[in-house]
């Protein structure tokens, strides 16, 4: 059986960035099959989905995230910096238990669904209860068990059953593993090689929060690293299966030295300002390096909507270098899809609006005011329309969002259940 998006504008974010309209789109399985000339007449059980009023885009990318953490919203906002630098703890944090955790992964899942995120790059200790939460939500991720020494030695038991469990190849499964070490400053030199070592031998990729505060660059300092960079380099831990999310305090020289490596970058401004005041200039990077959009844990951004995030990471850019010109729409909205999938070693399966290529979309409803005129829909997308605009979300050709509601779960019930702690499981 097929699935035919019928007549849609199709912002494909392919090689040409070509925008198609009134096209037919088959998904037949996970895949796409066919894009063509709309009005294409279908076969007996085929399924028609009217798109004439419809923009579809590939599904939106989220390269940095910590799903679980959903429940800490509102927890700490207007903290000054210091507060984060000695610890990420946050208040009242400790009424909550494993079983809280996992139903704020479901509801941080549903949430991203319905914003039209069809992909996470999750991190969090406990994952290997987690996860599974994760995977039974439908959306795509790779999951990884945070990992740190500084206060106890490194317990491997989680991450070999992530691994286990869930393989480390993206074509084989819808939610795969990598490796989390937490930071620099967290993670000591040999635990930093260790993760290195570990993702060659098993080929995944590893993610970790680098250069986020004046802290971690001092205790880093303190260990005999002349900055964030070269502690990385170190152990070897550096190139594009290598993901930093952050990146604050890397001075000039790092950063030129940075686009050598060719790292990854997880971008998340709106966390970035709401800690430290500050975020990366990332016109220096972008074309150089693969960048994706993050919205870090709903903590220090209390919104899920990686929309909101492109914007954000549009305007203060722009700002940042002095220049109205630099990350324009286009770059941002493959930011948001596209080279999303490249930071998470993706692009070949996801990320643009191609046959073969997994069925990750997401339909615009066009009726809306913010989507009209339609003089430039990318343009409306990046800078006027919002998450209300998302219609219907589909993870390998399978509808997780119908006409606004949730397929695999219930909206109101999941919003009832959220944040109530309950007694913690021994």
């Amino acid at each position: 059986m097929t699935l035919i998006l019928r007549a849609a504008t199709a912002l494909t974010v392919d090689r040409e960035n070509r925008t198609l309209h009134a096209v037919d789109i088959a998904i037949e399985g996970n895949a796409i099959a066919a894009i063509g000339a709309g009005g294409s007449p279908g076969r007996p059980g085929d399924t028609i989905v009217d798109c004439s009023d419809a923009l579809v885009t590939p599904g939106l990318i989220n390269v940095h995230t910590h799903a679980a953490t959903a429940l800490y919203r509102g927890l700490a906002d207007d903290r000054p910096a210091e507060c984060w630098s000695r610890s990420y703890a946050v208040p009242g944090q400790e009424r909550f238990g494993p079983d809280d955790l996992a139903r704020s992964a479901r509801a941080a899942c549903a949430e991203f669904l319905l914003n039209g995120v069809t992909c996470i790059a999750d991190r969090l200790s406990g994952m290997d209860r987690i996860a599974p939460v994760i995977r039974d939500c439908g959306i795509r991720a790779v999951v990884g068990e945070t990992l740190s020494d500084d206060k106890a030695p490194v317990d491997w038991r989680v991450v070999d059953g992530l691994f286990r469990d869930f393989g480390a190849d993206p074509a084989t499964s819808r939610v795969f593993a990598g490796l989390a070490p937490h930071a620099t400053d967290s993670c000591s030199d040999s635990l930093l090689a260790a993760c290195a070592a570990r993702a060659r031998e098993v080929g995944c990729s590893v993610f970790v929060h680098v250069a986020q505060s004046a802290a971690e660059i001092e205790a880093i300092g303190r260990r005999g690293h002349a900055g964030a960079l070269a502690c990385l380099e170190k152990a070897r831990l550096v190139g594009p299966r290598v993901v930093a999310a952050h990146c604050l305090y890397l001075d000039d020289a790092e950063i030129e030295r940075w686009a050598d490596t060719g790292t990854a970058v997880a971008h998340c401004p709106a966390s970035n300002l709401k800690i430290e005041a500050r975020t990366l200039a990332i016109h220096r990077l972008i074309g150089r390096v693969p960048i994706g959009l993050g919205t870090d844990w709903t903590v220090t951004n209390n919104a899920m909507d990686l929309l909101w995030e492109a914007r954000l990471a549009a305007l203060v850019g722009k700002m940042l270098a002095g220049d109205p010109t630099v990350l324009p729409v286009e770059s941002m909205i493959r930011m948001l899809t596209i080279d999303g999938a490249r930071v998470l070693g993706l692009d070949r399966l996801v990320g643009s609006i191609e046959i073969g290529k997994r069925a990750d979309l997401v339909v615009f409803d066009l009726g809306r005011l913010e989507a009209n005129p339609r003089h430039d829909l990318a343009s409306n997308l990046l800078y006027a329309m919002g998450t209300r605009a998302v219609r219907d979300v589909l993870v390998d050709g399978e509808f997780l969002v119908r006409d606004g509601k949730l397929t695999r779960q219930d909206e109101r019930r999941l919003a009832r259940d959220h944040g109530r702690p309950r007694a913690k499981s021994r």
